[in-house]
C-alpha cells in the first residue's frame, strides 16, 4: 500500500504548495502555450475562411451556414494545433531559459533537469487525458454539424454531395440493389430490387421496382411496379405476380441507404462500436473502424510526446531559443505524422496489425525521448 501511494507522498511533498521555481518556469511556458495556441488556431481559422468564401457568393442559401460552418470546424482546428503549440512552448521556454544561463543555475543549485521540467510534463500528461476528452466530446460532435452546414452549402451551389448511386448493400434479412435516392422524396428511383435469403442461405422471395417510398409512421416501404416472385426450399418458381402498388415492412430505413458508409472520424468510440456491429451486417469493410477507435486514445499522445522532444530539445539549445523551437517543431512534428500516417495506411491495407500499426509512432517516439534523457544525463 505505502509503495502504491510514494508517487502521490512525493507529488504532493514536492508540488503543493507550488514552490517560485515552478511557478516561474510553468507560467512562462503556460503563457506562451497559449498565445501559440491562438495564433495558430487564428491561421488556420483565415485559411478555412478563405477556403469556403466562394459559397457566400454562388451558394443560394442563407449565408449564416458559411459562418456557421467554419464556427463548428474551430474544435478541429483547436485539436489540429495542440501538440505543435506544446511543443513550440517548451522548447522555446527551455531554450530561453537555456541560453540566458538560467538553466545552468538552477542545476547548479542541486536541482535535477528532471524535478525542473516536471510540472510541464504532468501537463503534458494531463494534456494527452483532456484532448483525448474533448476530442469524445466536443471535436467529434462539432464535426457532425460542420458537414451538414457544408452540405447545406454545397447543395445551395448546386453541387452533388451526399449522393447514392446504383448501391449494393446486405441488410438484416436480405440484400439490395437501389439506384439513387432522393431524400427530399424520401424515395428511391430508377430501380429497387430485394431478395430475402433465409438463415441457411436460402432466397425465399425477390422484389424488383421501378420506385420504392418509405413512409416513416408506420414504418414500411410502397413499391411501385412492383415484380414479385417466390420459391420454395427447393429453390422452384412458386409464383411471379405483379403489383401497380404494394406495401411491404423491410427492416432498414432510408438513410441506410442514404449513408451506407458513415466517416469513422465522425463518431465517438461508442458509434465506433456500433458502427462495427452495422457494418458488419451490411457486409462493408470495417478496419478502418477499428483503426479509428485506436486513433481516439494513440492520436492525442502526441501532446505528451511533443513536451517530453521540446524539454531536452530546448535544453541542448545554444543559439536563438525563438529560430530554433520553431526549426525542431516543424522537423519533429512533420516528421511524427509522416510516421504516423504510413503506419495508418500499412494498419488499413492489412500490411501491419492495427494495434501495431497505430501504436507504433507514440512508442518509438517516447523511446527516443527516453533514451535520449538517458544518454545525455540531464
Amino acid at each position: 500500500m505505502n509503495l502504491l501511494l510514494t508517487p502521490f507522498l512525493w507529488f504532493k511533498k514536492e508540488f503543493i504548495p507550488f514552490r517560485t521555481l515552478d511557478r516561474y518556469l510553468f507560467l512562462d511556458f503556460f503563457k506562451t502555450f497559449i498565445g501559440t495556441l491562438i495564433m495558430l488556431t487564428s491561421m488556420i481559422v483565415i485559411y478555412k475562411f478563405t477556403d469556403v468564401m466562394k459559397y457566400l457568393v454562388s451558394s443560394k442559401v442563407n449565408q449564416a451556414h458559411v459562418y456557421l460552418h467554419v464556427l463548428y470546424s474551430l474544435p478541429s482546428m483547436v485539436d489540429q494545433v495542440v501538440a505543435p503549440a506544446l511543443m513550440f512552448s517548451v522548447c522555446f521556454v527551455i531554450g530561453q531559459f537555456s541560453v540566458n544561463k538560467e538553466l545552468v543555475a538552477m542545476m547548479v543549485a542541486g536541482v535535477s533537469f528532471i524535478r525542473i521540467i516536471t510540472p510541464i510534463l504532468f501537463f503534458g500528461i494531463s494534456m494527452w487525458l483532456i484532448m483525448t476528452l474533448f476530442g469524445q466530446t466536443v471535436v467529434i460532435p462539432a464535426n457532425k454539424q460542420a458537414q451538414i452546414e457544408y452540405s447545406i452549402m454545397a447543395k445551395g451551389s448546386n453541387r452533388l454531395i451526399d449522393f447514392v448511386y446504383q448501391l449494393h448493400i446486405k441488410g438484416k434479412k436480405g440484400f439490395y440493389y437501389v439506384y439513387w435516392i432522393d431524400e427530399k422524396e424520401k424515395t428511391v428511383k430508377g430501380g429497387f430490387n430485394y431478395i430475402e435469403i433465409t438463415p441457411d442461405g436460402h432466397p425465399t422471395y425477390t422484389v424488383s421496382s421501378q420506385k420504392a417510398k418509405f413512409i416513416p409512421s408506420p414504418h414500411s416501404w410502397i413499391l411501385y411496379d412492383a415484380e414479385e416472385v417466390r420459391f420454395n426450399e427447393n429453390l422452384e418458381l412458386v409464383s411471379r405476380i405483379k403489383y401497380p402498388e404494394k406495401t411491404y415492412d423491410f427492416p432498414e430505413d432510408l438513410a441506410y441507404f442514404s449513408k451506407p458508409i458513415r466517416n469513422p472520424e465522425e463518431m465517438n468510440f461508442f458509434e465506433l462500436a456500433d458502427e462495427i456491429e452495422s457494418r458488419i451486417t451490411k457486409g462493408i469493410p470495417f478496419r478502418n473502424v477499428i483503426i479509428q477507435q485506436h486513433m481516439a486514445f494513440a492520436m492525442p499522445l502526441m501532446s505528451f510526446v511533443v513536451v517530453a522532444l521540446g524539454a531536452l530539445a530546448g535544453a541542448i539549445t545554444k543559439r536563438s531559443a525563438g529560430v530554433a523551437s520553431l526549426g525542431l517543431t516543424i522537423a519533429v512534428v512533420l516528421l511524427y505524422y509522416i510516421l504516423n500516417s504510413t503506419a495508418k495506411t500499412l494498419a488499413e491495407n492489412g500490411a501491419l496489425p492495427i494495434w501495431i500499426g497505430m501504436w507504433m509512432t507514440p512508442v518509438i517516439f517516447t523511446s527516443a525521448a527516453y533514451y535520449l534523457y538517458r544518454r545525455m544525463n540531464i
